[in-house]
């Protein structure tokens, strides 16, 4: 590797990092705002609307990026993606105003539940430069765009509210900052790349769609798995017991950013080594992932066991002592959620669609006859027990399915199509 590449490859590392790391810390910073200028039970609405703007968000990114990002062949041109991704967006705001209005009635927290899935929706917009970025090898300006972009976003709202002390108008105020953010820090540099226009050729639109929509319904399950504590939560408990749960459960997030951070930038060499059929460099990447994930949850759950209880009570003004065993929980739950992130992937670039829309659908219907059962009888342990048994449950699954893939690949080498699944 010559100095010019391994410099882009440390920047692409670097600058991944500190946006993935921003991305993180944006949640973990505005509900300790919250929480603390508002109190728990505002801080739980908060809490709640941010489970749900990440569900929805799923609609508006519907995992377009994944499949751009190892489009090594370029099926689809940029103006396709751009596209297509303003559709999906549309759909995510018209989602987020029937649910708002559904579950919380026309009220102040349905408006607050709306804006607070509007600021996601940068999120999922500006992911199709990013991908744009990551395909042409430039993964280090999506980076820098997200970090800057995000630490404006967390400043504008925290000074918002601790100015307006309302959580409603500091959501106004902080889309309005974050829209001119998403086009100043992405449309410059995209133009140097591709042409930005917006042509709606829907054959084109409909096919990626097509083949995206098991890797967006797979997204939408993952995402509904990962909240049918906060839903269950939601349906028999208290507001407060949804920032309880949301401060317990940051730590979790830790392991999941890490494998990010190794992942990621390895997407596009990732799917090349699949493509080249080098399938033992392949396997061996995904292996090294996963032992990687084992480790930072070793970690994380022996500093989480010994200081993660006193430091979080103390950092958000709650008391979380007696919910220490739940907290435990959580932090193993994060490592099986990593390890279904780095399977996902792999899974993905093998594009095995439908091996993860099946294995999310089959982890789903086992789920939902525990789902409220465990919260209403249990509480907060409930709701912990049920994440962790979901997690592995995914994990058990996707192993499975890429034995499967693996198997059926080999197979269409040699022309036996009879094992073919995807």
């Amino acid at each position: 590797m010559d100095k010019n590449m391994q410099s882009q490859v440390k920047k692409d590392y670097f600058w991944n990092t500190m946006g993935s790391g921003i991305t993180a810390v944006f949640s973990v910073v505005v509900l300790w705002a919250v929480t603390r200028i508002m109190g728990p039970y505002v801080g739980g609405v908060f809490a709640f609307g941010y489970a749900v703007s990440q569900q929805l968000q799923t609609v508006g990114a519907y995992e377009i990026r994944t499949y751009q990002a190892t489009d090594v062949r370029e099926v689809f041109k940029f103006e396709t993606y751009l596209a297509a991704r303003i559709i999906t967006c549309l759909a995510m705001i018209l989602c987020a105003v029937a649910y708002g209005f559904y579950h919380e009635g026309f009220t102040e927290e349905a408006i607050v539940l709306i804006l607070i899935c509007m600021l996601k929706v940068f999120d999922a917009f500006e992911d199709v430069f990013h991908g744009m970025f990551q395909q042409h090898k430039k993964l280090y300006i999506a980076g820098k765009a997200l970090f800057y972009r995000m630490l404006i976003t967390m400043l504008g709202f925290v000074l918002f509210l601790y100015i307006t002390r309302s959580l409603l108008i500091s959501c106004i105020l902080t889309i309005l900052i974050s829209a001119v953010a998403v086009f100043y820090l992405n449309v410059p540099e995209a133009k140097k790349m591709v042409s930005i226009r917006i042509r709606f050729q829907w054959n084109q639109i409909k096919g990626l769609l097509i083949s995206c929509f098991p890797l967006f319904v797979g997204a939408f399950v993952l995402q509904y798995l990962s909240n049918l504590p906060k839903y269950g939560m939601d349906q028999y408990m208290s507001k407060e017991y949804q920032t309880y749960y949301s401060i317990l459960f940051m730590p979790a997030f830790v392991i999941n950013l890490f494998s990010g951070f190794a992942f990621k930038p390895l997407l596009t060499s990732l799917a090349e080594n699949w493509v080249g059929n080098q399938k033992s460099k392949f396997m061996g990447t995904i292996v090294k992932g996963l032992l990687i994930v084992g480790g930072l949850t070793v970690v994380v759950i022996g500093g989480g066991y010994l200081l993660g209880i006193p430091v979080l009570s103390w950092i958000y003004g709650v008391e979380l002592a007696p919910y220490k065993t739940e907290f435990i929980l959580l932090l193993l739950g994060g490592g099986f959620s990593a390890a279904g992130v780095i399977l996902y992937y792999g899974l993905m670039v093998m594009r095995c669609q439908k091996l993860i829309l099946y294995g999310y659908i089959l982890t789903l219907l086992i789920s939902l006859p525990f789902s409220g059962m465990m919260t209403q009888q249990w509480g907060m342990l409930g709701a912990s027990l049920l994440y962790v048994g979901l997690m592995l449950l995914r994990c058990i699954i996707l192993v499975f399915s890429i034995w499967w893939g693996m198997r059926s690949s080999r197979k269409k080498e040699k022309g036996d199509l009879s094992h073919e699944v995807f």
